[in-house]
């Protein structure tokens, strides 16, 4: 009787053995795949601002660009900013251009920290490399504008336009555009870690790899988009509005989605760990992972995703 038990014991231990090693092979290849499938190439995205070169920089600002007409401009003055002004270099920091119109302006590599330029015209400027941080340029026109490997840090642009504006590997951090239209730009590789752009539209825009870590987007439009990559860790998104937009491999893992709407979208790869939904709607949603799927009523989802 003994030997039978023992024997029992034995082949029990051994199959166990083998059914947790063979689990446990089948979870680090998942992870391993998983890990795989987040290695992203970013030497080809322009760099973030903070890493840019000084070899590069100056590359960038002494390339000769002329106006539309053919023309080149002509040296700007901080007392009397105009349209078509070149203010490449200059020292703008402070500036009180509040109604002031500098459309077709170059502004590469110029130094216009903790400026008040409320109300103004900036349209087509040209701000690649600049320092704008603390700046403000609330109720501005700004679009057609190339913002990028510029810093950004904590500017104000609420209620402005900057449609069309090119904000690659440009330093948003902390930046403020309650209300701010942003349709059709590209924010590839942006730092947009913790920014406040509520009820703002960035319809039709681009923004693959870009760090929307913490960010309060609510009520935000980003319909039509294009979000690869990217990460909303932790993001408010209550009530944003992501129909029929790319999100291959986005995270949105401790985001708050509550009413966000997914409709149309494509989920592929994305991750929701942590992820808090309220009648989040799923409605004809492409790749929905299998956690949310098996939660849906009536396309909507409700409850906090604790699987990964």
């Amino acid at each position: 009787m003994k030997r039978s038990f023992y024997r029992f014991a034995i082949v029990f231990l051994l199959f166990s053995g083998i059914g947790f090693f063979a689990c446990n092979q089948g979870a680090t290849k998942r992870n391993k795949a998983r890990q795989k499938r987040f290695v992203v190439n970013t030497n080809k995205y322009l760099k973030v601002a903070n890493f840019v070169s000084d070899t590069a920089r100056k590359k960038i600002i002494s390339e000769e660009t002329l106006l539309p007409n053919g023309e080149k401009r002509a040296i700007g003055f901080k007392s009397l900013p105009q349209d078509n002004d070149d203010f490449r270099n200059a020292m703008l920091d402070n500036v009180l251009w509040n109604g002031a119109s500098v459309a077709y302006s170059d502004f590469r590599g110029a130094s216009m920290r903790s400026a008040k330029c409320d109300e103004s015209n900036f349209n087509h400027g040209d701000f690649r490399v600049a320092d704008i941080r603390w700046s403000m340029f609330n109720r501005s026109l700004l679009y057609n504008c190339n913002f990028s490997q510029a810093k950004l840090f904590h500017d104000h642009v609420n209620d402005s336009r900057l449609d069309s504006s090119d904000f690659r590997g440009a330093n948003m951090f902390g930046m403020t555009g309650h209300r701010a239209s942003l349709r059709h730009c590209d924010f590839t590789n942006a730092l947009m870690k913790d920014v406040e752009f509520t009820h703002a539209d960035f319809s039709y825009s681009k923004a693959i790899h870009t760090r929307f870590i913490r960010a309060v987007l609510t009520s935000s439009k980003f319909d039509n988009c294009d979000l690869s990559e990217s990460d909303f860790s932790g993001a408010g998104l209550e009530g944003v509005s992501l129909k029929n937009t790319k999100l291959i491999n986005v995270q949105f893992n401790g985001a708050h989605l509550q009413e966000a709407d997914f409709s149309g979208a494509d989920l592929e790869g994305c991750y929701f760990f942590g992820a808090e939904m309220a009648e989040t709607n799923f409605t004809n949603t492409k790749n929905i992972p299998e956690i949310i799927k098996k939660h849906l009523v009536d396309g909507k989802m409700t409850g906090v995703v604790f699987e990964r």
